[in-house]
């Protein structure tokens, strides 16, 4: 086969294809979106997507459609798995091995969660501090919003969870390396990319975040992140910041230096 293939694809014989799960879904064939003939194909392919180990059918047909494993089921599922197939124009897009279903390694390989987690797991073991932070731009560059935002279902809520959780130990990974090498505007704009992810993050990233604030902005940026903080605690959460973190802010209000590095100094434009 061939077709149009761009960097972001798998140079394999799935290379026609690119997997967008996070942000606005989307599947490409050839550089062009896949129109599916029937809503539970396409559902069918992400669900197989967020679970690359595989499943039963009669797990696909619980979890994703909320069905028992009977004959009207079973042909709906047939049904769809030809669809998929069909609209992927490969019949090996889903392979079965003793009864459970799984997208092609090749397909999972051209997705973009795959690039973010192979990224990740390859700057964990990164020797040079600098190749780490590389890996990470990589990694995070393939992460742009929600996973699946489109779709709905406990299925889809745990894998939203666990890519969310990637994305944001990848922020804040990043901004402690831009921490340590005194790159205060970039630790900062990493911090605020991990809370905007999950703004349960742990009030001790947060208690860093206002010390980069106040660093890099000034003492009133600190604050207003203190108090949207508070607002959400009591609004989402019905809790209170820590004490740790009230003083924190009592120290900023006064004008008193928080961050145990240098004071940051900004360069004249």
């Amino acid at each position: 086969m061939t077709g149009t293939v761009t960097q972001d694809v798998v140079m394999s014989g799935a290379g026609r294809y690119i997997l967008r799960s996070l942000g606005q879904a989307d599947v490409l064939l050839d550089g062009r979106s896949v129109v599916w003939a029937a809503r539970s194909a396409e559902e069918l392919l992400w669900f197989l997507h967020a679970f690359p180990e595989g499943r039963y059918r009669h797990d696909i047909l619980s979890q994703l459609w909320g069905l028992e494993d009977n004959t009207a089921a079973a042909n709906r599922f047939r049904v769809a798995l030809h669809r998929l197939r069909a609209a992927l124009e490969w019949p090996d897009a889903v392979t079965e091995q003793g009864g459970r279903y799984r997208l092609h390694p090749e397909l999972l390989e051209a997705s973009d969660t795959y690039r973010l987690h192979q990224a990740l797991r390859a700057s964990r073991q990164s020797e040079t501090l600098r190749e780490r932070e590389e890996l990470l731009r990589q990694a995070l560059a393939s992460a742009d919003g929600e996973y699946l935002p489109h779709l709905q279902g406990e299925w889809v809520e745990q894998a939203r969870a666990q890519h969310r959780a990637a994305v944001v130990e990848g922020y804040l990974t990043l901004s402690e390396l831009h921490c340590a090498a005194r790159e205060c505007p970039l630790a900062a704009q990493a911090l605020v990319k991990a809370a905007q992810s999950d703004p349960l993050i742990g009030e001790d990233h947060h208690q860093r975040l206002m010390a980069c604030l106040s660093m890099t902005r000034d003492r009133f940026a600190a604050i207003e992140h203190y108090r949207r903080y508070r607002h959400f605690l009591a609004s989402e959460v019905g809790d209170t910041p820590m004490h740790d973190t009230e003083l924190l802010a009592e120290r900023i209000k006064a004008g008193e230096r928080v961050c145990e590095h240098l004071p940051f100094t900004p360069q004249k434009t």
